[in-house]
């Protein structure tokens, strides 16, 4: 064949299938589900079977997630589970093992019900469907079957009084598409306040339920000023659509100021019980969401793979204590009492890690390490940078190259790869990689804070940070971009 002709023969076959495209063709793999929610018993039923326009069923297992944050029997949670072919004729099949089913031939329908009472571990109520008398968590990732379909189009059923919020694509009523159903969260309930908040190229659904000592106009405000800040530090918005929803706890008698969060693709779901005051409640939410927004960039807005909690975990919080000192709701003396309580929790490691195998193990009991260790590492690198540029450059710079570099639309890359190339263009940042993110090496940052005019306190054999009484003309500059400027004006005000 001619380069013309295969040229003409590539350019009708972009056509055939932008045409396919508009008439369903692409979205072949699709599932369509019918959800049906029952408060009164804490059932969800659920009912699937393949597009009609799509796969012939060509299907004979069935697996469902078994474990979550805090739980480790999703699974047990599926009952009266149907198989049917293309006609709605019964398919026969065994179970193969926890939530895993074999069918005898090939189904296209499946029908089941999931009992989606409170967990019995309050902390998976962030991370799990739960259904309650007034409100639920829908996640599709542990409703719907594992590896069935990346796609689906979602009609969910609720009772007369009930609302429905999700960031995903509204087709009808009630009835939506995602193309996510690993990241697919939808909250509903009877008494759900919802507030839109246009910011730059995002609009985010504000989602609450319960009664708080913070209201509604507190809470946009507080959502607010955390995305625009983080904006800044990115560039622009992670995503079009988005959602945040606070919510109470569905189990009884949990401690004030407990809380779980989970941020998944585009949404961010925080369980709490509030705080024991009114002065305190804004304040706890604002740092539950100073943290949890900024995942919508990191990780959750780019395109890289592999472990790598370390970064997105650590240097988040590290960036949350930043963020709350520039937006005057920590002082600056609390930032460095928190960052002195990682550097303590770091130093009395009895068996030292590197950062990297520190984020390995987070799942088995080294979750505390890696915030400790991520926070403290945060730190000395945004120190590094300040004082090699004279200002110039910060932490921030790194998220934002890290972000622009990688954001969907980008070939998948390892992220600790990625990372490190980035951190490595920096040689002032080189023995900290060395030492500290890849080597067990005990942090180390006298030289350091004494240029930014931070001390730790003489005679303490722990580490209690403090500023320095007399400071010269580079360490006030150096303060000043850290926030200390703005906590004294605060402490004016």
């Amino acid at each position: 064949m001619s380069k013309v002709r295969n040229a003409f023969f590539m350019l009708l076959i972009a056509a055939l299938w932008t045409v396919g495209a508009a008439m369903g063709v692409m979205s072949q793999d699709m599932t369509e589900v019918t959800i049906k929610v029952e408060p009164a018993t804490a059932t969800v039923r659920v009912n699937s079977r393949f597009a009609a326009h799509g796969t012939s069923g060509k299907t004979k297992e069935l697996s469902f997630l078994k474990s979550g944050i805090g739980t480790t029997d999703l699974a047990n949670r599926i009952s009266g589970l149907m198989l049917a072919d293309r006609y709605g004729t019964p398919v026969k099949y065994r179970a193969s093992g926890p939530g895993k089913f074999a069918a005898e031939t090939d189904f296209y329908q499946w029908n089941y019900e999931v009992m989606a009472a409170a967990p019995a571990n309050s902390r998976s109520s962030a991370h799990v469907s739960w259904l309650t008398d007034t409100t639920g968590i829908l996640m599709l990732d542990d409703i719907m079957p594992q590896s069935l379909s990346s796609g689906a189009k979602v009609k969910i059923e609720v009772p007369d009084g009930w609302s429905i919020a999700t960031s995903e694509k509204t087709v009808g009523p009630n009835t939506f598409e995602t193309s996510n159903v690993e990241k697919a969260v939808f909250v509903v309930g009877k008494e759900l306040r919802q507030i839109r908040i246009n910011a730059g190229n995002s609009e985010l659904n504000v989602v609450r339920s319960g009664e708080w000592f913070f209201g509604d106009g507190e809470l946009e405000a507080i959502a607010r000023s955390i995305f625009e800040e983080y904006q800044k530090v990115f560039g622009s918005g992670p995503a079009k659509n988005l959602q945040i929803a606070v919510l109470p706890f569905p189990q009884k008698d949990i401690q004030k100021g407990t809380w779980e969060a989970e941020t998944r693709g585009n949404n961010v779901t925080v369980v709490s019980a509030d705080m024991p005051f009114k002065s305190q409640s804004p304040q706890r939410l604002h740092e539950q969401l100073r943290h949890e927004i900024f995942h919508f960039w990191l990780p959750n807005g780019i395109n890289l793979t592999g472990n790598y909690d370390w970064f997105y975990e650590g240097f988040a919080l590290y960036q949350s204590l930043k963020t709350g000192v520039a937006l005057n709701k920590i002082r600056f003396e609390d930032f460095l009492d928190t960052l002195s309580r990682a550097h303590n929790i770091d130093s009395a490691q009895s068996t030292r890690l590197s950062l990297i195998a520190a984020s390995q193990n987070r799942w088995n009991g080294g979750d505390t390490h890696v915030y400790a260790r991520g926070m403290a590492t945060a730190f000395l690198i945004d120190l590094a940078l300040l004082q090699n540029s004279k200002g110039r450059n910060s932490v921030s710079d790194i998220f934002q190259k890290l972000y622009t570099s990688h954001r969907p639309g980008s070939p998948a890359s390892d992220a600790n790869t990625a990372i490190f190339k980035i951190l490595q263009t920096e040689p002032a940042l080189a023995e900290i990689i060395e030492l500290y993110i890849k080597g067990p090496q005990k942090i180390e940052w006298q030289i350091r804070l004494a240029g930014a005019g931070i001390e730790n306190e003489p005679g303490n054999s722990r580490t209690n940070l403090r500023v320095m009484t007399k400071l010269n003309g580079r360490q006030k500059a150096l303060l000043g971009k850290l926030g200390y400027n703005n906590w004294r004006k605060l402490t004016r005000k």
